[in-house]
């Protein structure tokens, strides 16, 4: 079983559902140029968790990238005031919904990464249960605090979690771009691994757990989640998101993505590629 299947009334097909078996999907993210996670994206997700809740064979969900530059560039500031502040079933800004209810699933979710994942991106493989990068291709960062923001959709939240306080602080504040292998040593991700080496792994891993009782599995998660504190609510999320969209709104902020926005932000252009570079020359 092989079956791929879109949600083509979104306004964009940006996800590509790949049916492997009853039990183990593939998530291809793929909005172009540079994979920007935008309302599209967004909606497309909520979607896919609404599917993901009712399937009753679901145990393994594997998300990758269409675009090996880019897994998830970050957040589509220009269409920001698009996504819903409340949204879904728990009430709160559609980006939260989804991430939390990821976070919850009784189904095993991995992201696969290759190429950027920064601001929202790197907060959805947090949002995840597992996160494997290739060392090659794989460059992680919070551009954030860099452009006058916060981190608004879970980093300030999960990363704590995963790095501890020092080197929360450090990725957030730093506004700079992190290696695979930095991402590693941190705690950001589970494992890096040669790229060669990368689809072998994860694919050999969903299959296995896939094969799996899912009492099992679900039982298994929940405690784990439990015992490790289960992670940050959706309303501790939704207060960081507003402090992100109050600073957004600050003429200091503006300026900052003025600036961007002449380099080329948004856009597949060397400041995407290389964005902690160019986020250190802006108050020159």
């Amino acid at each position: 079983m092989n079956n791929q299947t879109a949600y083509p009334h979104l306004e964009k097909k940006v996800l590509l559902i790949t049916k492997h078996s009853p039990a183990f999907w593939r998530v291809t993210l793929d909005n172009p140029p540079i994979n920007l996670m935008g309302p599209d994206m967004i909606s497309g997700l909520q979607l896919l968790m609404d599917q993901i809740e009712a399937d009753k064979e679901l145990k393994v969900i594997v998300f990758d990238s269409a675009n090996k530059e880019y897994f998830v560039s970050h957040f589509d500031v220009l269409r920001g005031a698009e996504v819903p502040m409340v949204s879904g079933k728990l009430g709160v800004q559609q980006w939260v919904d989804v991430s939390n209810r990821l976070h919850n699933s009784g189904v095993i979710s991995i992201a696969s990464v290759r190429g950027r994942v920064r601001g929202i991106g790197s907060e959805f493989i947090l949002a995840c249960d597992m996160r494997f990068a290739s060392k090659q291709k794989a460059i992680f960062g919070h551009l954030e605090v860099g452009m006058g923001l916060m981190p608004g959709g879970g980093a300030t939240e999960y990363l704590p979690l995963r790095a501890g306080y020092a080197r929360a602080l450090e990725i957030a504040v730093s506004s700079d771009d992190y290696t695979a292998e930095t991402a590693e040593l941190y705690g950001w991700i589970n494992r890096a691994f040669d790229d060669v080496e990368l689809d072998g792994f994860v694919n050999n891993l969903a299959a296995r757990i896939a094969g799996f009782e899912m009492a099992a599995l679900q039982a298994t998660k929940a405690t784990i989640l439990q015992r490790s504190g289960g992670g940050p609510g959706p309303f501790e999320i939704m207060e960081s998101t507003r402090k992100f969209f109050d600073l957004y709104q600050r003429p200091e902020s503006q300026r900052r993505l003025e600036k961007l926005m002449d380099m080329g932000f948004q856009q597949d252009s060397d400041t995407e590629l290389r964005l902690g570079h160019y986020l250190g020359t802006l108050a020159e």
